[in-house]
This record gives structure tokens, sequence and C-alpha cells, in this order.
């Protein structure tokens, strides 16, 4: 069973790396039965089937085989280790000896079903990778079922076979039946002790994924109560059940943020697999066939290609890749409380410098109706006055003529030019929009900049731009008394199409003795804004270049963190220690950590705290709120409380944070206060060589951080 993350588990850097290549050969395969790539898991799904010494041995070797047959194949030494198809190995032997048939010998079946396994397993996810969905253990039960058929081909071995009463040497009070048959049947056994295991191994995976598989298990009782209340509990009650919680895993931790409005999913996605089950398994006992894990198949891609239809990504949310659903539970709920619901729309303001917000959304003159959500900019003087002089002509309107830029990445979709400009107090009611651009930036997404000078817009239909190219200068055409902007943000491609809502980022307003940074934002009416006034010299002593060698060394302990940049296939960049790694963005505006893997033992967590967010803003005096996840500071202990509470109480798994940043001469001092914690930055702006100091105070404890590049610390300590 293939989980949807990315990033595994990494091992202690005392494990040599051929030895840690072994043991994800061989745990991992094990792991992915219950969606993990934690070994430790593996290691307690290998124990359940360990319960059974001699079947422990033949999956094992099925295991090696199916590592094997992968690499001949060429499909790579990643899905070697990644364990997906040793999986699909592990699961199709366990079906073969749990169902086994009584043709041929069960080395021969387990030989043919490993090979067999694997070939469908490429091809499978080749073809379901065409249409962007996954292929799960459908590889697998079409190998158990095809060497099953064939087997009946074969010369007949006689007799009856079950591995747990043959091979087991537990007590029999070990191995009878009882509810935990539920989650041993996940690998088609039963007994006590294989289900606590299993049991066990989603425990230590994800308290969040096994909570989703009580909810699928609750489902199954329930539907079997209603639906079967007079009938003994049977096999076909065992394979409802483990079908529903592996749904419900699937459905509420993988493929979606694990938030209420999921759980309701799973559950009711957990039932579904359930009917599928009643009518799958009567029609396939009449070809002697197990019906396996095709409910859940049939059930995870019925929901995946139906929640396509919605017109809206929400109630619940699809997840990112991660590893665990609390992975995936913290990332969106980062994100959404650092860059807001609409962080699908990063636009930046369209314009440079600092311009007033003249009327806003649901304005008292035009912003009403379809066209409710719209934005006006206008020029001011130091008197805040929106013209010099008299303003009887328009060279005398401050932002007259001034260059109006695109908000976004993205390709010209209309333009509209040729309107004369109007006089100062006269409109033009016929071409309200008067001069306009109109930018695609996706499917039904369109930017719309309007009042634009006559012969002034530079770009045409299908050019591409990027945030920051001239579109054109701003005018006072069309509907427009006096010269301003209007932006807007639509689904359609023509002029006076209803707009939607948008936010903007990196937004400073120049309000009040210190300037507020907004990283994610709506402009207020009666508003000064500007966008990020980048300082190069911060950019610079901030920059981490892949490849580049980074040293942490506590000044007044004993503990010094070396860490690497290094940038995955995605492009994504990681810091990385031999104890934790830390996620970052860096753009022109700014440096943003992303996302924290570090244990309580690892210095990046301090840096996590100090560096959240460095905007490269020549401001003097600077401030900004940020909400930082709770769970990247906690103590690994704390964490499997939180993880649950946090699904149903989001607002506790946030650490809320206010930052302020000041100059002085040769540095700029960033500082952050929250409950608990409070930091302070000395970023020094001597050179790309230059080391910086983080001081940071939890629980009345102080942390004096000394971070710079290894080679440059090396040598200021050698000197």
């Amino acid at each position: 069973m293939v989980v949807k993350g990315t990033h595994g588990v990494r091992l202690p850097g005392r494990v040599p790396g051929v030895g840690r290549a072994v043991l994800e050969i061989l745990l991992r395969p094990y792991a992915q039965v219950v969606f993990s790539r934690d070994l430790a898991a593996g290691a307690l799904v290998l124990a359940a089937v360990a319960c059974m010494p001699k079947l422990a041995g033949i999956t094992l070797a099925a295991v090696a085989m199916a590592a094997v047959v992968t690499w001949l194949l060429g499909l790579g030494r990643a899905a070697v280790r990644e364990g997906i198809y040793g999986c699909m190995a592990l699961l199709t032997t366990l079906a073969l000896l749990a169902f086994a048939p009584n043709g041929g010998s069960l080395a021969a079946l387990v030989l043919v079903g490993t090979v067999t396994s694997v070939l469908l397993g490429a091809s499978f996810q080749t073809f379901f990778a065409r249409l962007s969905l996954p292929a799960y253990v459908l590889p697998f039960v079409s190998a158990a079922w095809l060497v099953h058929l064939a087997s009946r081909s074969l010369s007949p071995r006689g007799g009856a076979f079950s591995p747990v009463v043959e091979w087991s040497l537990l007590p029999a009070a070990l191995t009878r039946h009882s509810w935990l048959d539920v989650p041993a049947s996940l690998l088609f056994v039963h007994g006590v002790a294989p289900g606590v295991l299993v049991l066990l191994a989603l425990l230590v995976h994800s308290r969040i994924g096994f909570f989703l598989a009580g909810v699928g298990a609750v489902t199954a009782s329930a539907l079997r109560a209603w639906l079967r209340p007079d009938l003994a509990w049977s096999a076909l009650d065992t394979m409802a059940s483990f079908n529903a919680m592996l749904t419900a895993m699937v459905v509420g931790g993988v493929w979606f943020v694990p938030q209420p409005s999921s759980m309701a999913l799973a559950a009711g996605a957990a039932g579904f697999s359930v009917l599928v089950t009643y009518a799958l398994m009567p029609m396939l006992a009449m070809l002697s066939l197990p019906v396996l894990s095709l409910p859940f198949v049939i059930t995870v891609l019925a929901v995946l290609t139906a929640a396509r239809m919605r017109q809206q990504d929400r109630w619940p949310r699809s997840a990112a890749p991660a590893d665990r659903p609390e992975d995936a539970l913290a990332r969106h709920l980062s994100r959404v409380r650092r860059f807001g619901e609409l962080a699908w729309l990063p636009f930046r303001l369209p314009f440079r410098g600092e311009w007033y917000v003249s009327q806003g959304w649901d304005g008292e003159h035009t912003h009403k109706g379809p066209w409710r959500h719209g934005l006006d900019f206008e020029g001011r003087t130091a008197e805040g006055k929106a013209h010099r002089g008299e303003g009887r002509d328009l060279r005398d309107y401050v932002c007259y003529g001034l260059p109006v830029l695109a908000a976004g990445a993205g390709t010209v979709a209309l333009v509209v030019d040729g309107i004369e400009d109007n006089r100062p107090g006269e409109v033009n009611t016929r071409q309200n929009w008067g001069n306009a651009a109109v930018i695609a930036h996706g499917p039904w997404l369109h930017t719309v900049y309007a009042h634009l000078q006559p012969k002034s817009i530079r770009v045409k239909p299908g050019d591409v731009v990027t945030p920051g190219t001239e579109i054109g200068r701003c005018g006072n055409s069309g509907r427009s008394a006096v010269p301003h902007l209007h932006f807007q943000v639509q689904r359609g491609l023509a002029l006076g199409s209803p707009t939607i809502p948008f936010e903007f980022g990196d937004v400073v307003e120049c309000q009040g003795e210190v300037p507020t940074l907004g990283t994610h934002m709506l402009p207020r009416q009666g508003t000064f804004v500007r966008p990020v006034h980048r300082d190069d010299s911060v950019a610079q002593a901030a920059a981490l270049t892949p490849g580049t060698k980074i040293e942490l060394r506590e000044r007044n302990g004993t503990r010094v963190e070396l860490a690497k940049v290094e940038m995955d296939l995605l492009g994504t960049r990681w810091l990385s220690s031999p104890h934790g790694r830390v996620a970052f963005e860096t753009y022109d505006n700014g440096l943003v950590l992303l996302d924290c893997h570090a244990g309580p033992d690892s210095l990046l967590r301090f840096l996590v705290l100090a560096w959240a967010r460095l905007p490269f803003d020549q401001s003097a005096q600077l401030r900004w709120q940020d909400s930082l996840s709770r769970r990247w500071l906690l103590p690994r202990w704390s964490r499997l409380l939180a993880d649950v509470l946090t699904v149903v109480a989001p607002v506790w798994g946030g650490l809320d944070v206010s930052y302020s940043l000041r100059r002085r001469e040769g540095a700029v001092e960033v500082e952050g206060h929250a409950a608990d914690w409070s930091c302070r930055t000395v970023l020094s702006l001597s050179g790309p060589h230059a080391s910086h100091m983080l001081f940071v105070e939890h629980h009345g404890k102080t942390h004096e951080i000394e971070i710079g590049q290894a080679d440059a610390m090396a040598s200021e300590e050698a000197a």
C-alpha cells in the first residue's frame, strides 16, 4: 500500500550507508502496509508477521526477491529503497498463503506471484500516473488473482493449509479469533498478537492515522449492526471492516487534510467500501476468488475522481504530499495562517512606491454588486493631496503617468487602447473601463488594470509577463474623474466580468510611526501602501545558496551543528543536518522558512523561530505578525497530544509571534515575541561571509547561537 509522501524519516547518522539501505529495502515494504515509511512501523508489522516465523521468512524472501526484480527491470535504486514494489510482493505472498490454492507448490506460487506483482506494479503505476490517480493495491490484487487462477491448472497439492494454525509458535490464546482480527487482517492473518502489533505500528506511524482507522472500524460495525443484525460474524464482516479501515485512513489522512470535514468524508467513504464489499464478496465467491483489498481501491478512486468535480477545493481541503497526516495538517495550517486562505492567488501590488487606497471593497462609488471586490489606487503628495497646484491639468496629479505593473505571472489576454483621457472632473460613461489590460493567470483567473493612459500600454495579447512587468501608465480614461488605477480579479475574460476576492502579499502599510508588513492582506480604504523595497545587503547577508555549509554554534554550551543547504527534485530548498532539516524559500522580497523536521536537540529549531520570515526591506524600522506551527517547537513527547488536538481545534496548533526590525550601524536587528518564547537576531551586513547571532529565550533560559558559513567560521576560529 503506497504512501503519498516524499520525505522519509532520517536514521541516526551513526548507521552506515549500506546498513541503512538494507534496512530500508527489508523494512519499508512492511511499513507501506500501514501507509508509512517509518522503519519502526515496518519493524512492528514484520513482528506481527513473525508471530508465524516461517511466514516471516517467506515474506522476507519475497521482499528481497522483489528488490532484485525491481533492480533488474531498471526501475531505479530509489524504487528499490522506497519499498513500493516490495510491498506489492509482500501482500501478494500473504494473500496466496492465506487463501492458498490447491494447485502447485507454495514456493513456485510465491516466486511467480512476486515477479508478477512487480511487473503489474510498474505497469499500473504508468497507466494511473497519466490519470493522476494512485494504483494503490490494485497490482497485488491482480497478481494474487492471476496466480490463484493459474494454479487451478497445476497438479493438486492436496490438503487444507493455514499459516496461522500450522506455523504459529504462540499459545492458542494469542491466535484465537477476536475483534483484533480486523487489524490483523491487513496481513490476511488473525489472532490477538498480530492484531496488537499492527495497531502499534499504526500508532507509531501516526496518531491521526490510528484514529482514522478507528473511524473506519466503527463505521463498519455500525453498518453491520444496522444491515446484518441477526447474522453471526463471518469472514465477510472481517473483510468489510479492514477495507473500511484502509479507506478511512487514506481518505481522511493522505489525500485530504485531517479536519472535521475530512473525518466525515472518511466515515462516509468507509461506509461505501463496506457496501462494495457486501456486493463483491458473493460475486467473487462464485469464482472462488478472495475479495482482498479491492473494495478499498474502488472506493478511493471513486472519491478522488468525484472530488475533481468540486468548484472549490474546500471542506475538505486536498493535502500536499506528506509522510504523515500530522505533517500534512501542520503544513496546511501554517500556510493558511502565514499566507492566507487565498494563498493560491500570489499577487503583488501593481505599482512601485507609495500609493493611497482611495476606494476599497464595497466602496461608496462604483465597487458594488458584481464589482464589489475592486480597489482604486491614487498617488499623494507629502501633504496628502492627490495633486500639486490646483489640479486643473492631468499632469498635476501625482500618479498620472506612473508605471502600472503586472501583479503576477501570466499571459496577456486582452488589451483595450486608444480611448482619450478625461479632463479632471469629467467622466466617460460610454467606455467605463477606459484603456485596460486583462492578464490570464490560469483557468478562469484574470486580473484587470483599468483607466490607463492612451497609447501607453506596452503589452499585446499573447505576451507572457512576470510579476513587475510594466503593463502601461496610470491615466484617466473611461469612468474616471481623476487619475487613478482600478484593479480587480475576476473569473471571466471580458471587461466587466464579476469580481472575486483576492489578497496581496508583501504589502507595507505606511500608517503610524512604524510601517507594518502584511504578508497577506487586503489594503484598507484610506491607507497608504507600498511594496517591499529590496535591500541587497540584507539579501546577501541571509543568502543560503545550495551547496553551502552552515555552522550553528551555541556559545554558552557545547553544541555545534553543521548543516548543508540542499535542493530536492521539486525545487524546495532544505537546510539539513544530522539532527533535522528546515525547508525555506528565498525570493526577491525576503526569506521564509516553510517547514521544520528537527528534534529537540537540534539548533535548527531556534533558527525557525528567529528567521521564520526575514524581509529584505530598506525600512529603518518595520513590524509584522507571523503564526508558526506550534508543533515545530514542541518536545517530541508533547507532539503526540498536540497532533490529535489540532485536528478538532486548529487554533491550538498555532504560535502567534510579533516581530520588529530596526537598523543599526552595520547590522539589522530583528526581535520576536510569543507566549513562552522570545528571540533576537543580529544580522551582520559586513559581507556574505559574516557570522550572525541568535538569542533565544524560553522558560527563563537563554540560548546564544552563532550562525555562519562553516568555512568562514573555521578560518575565524583558527585565526
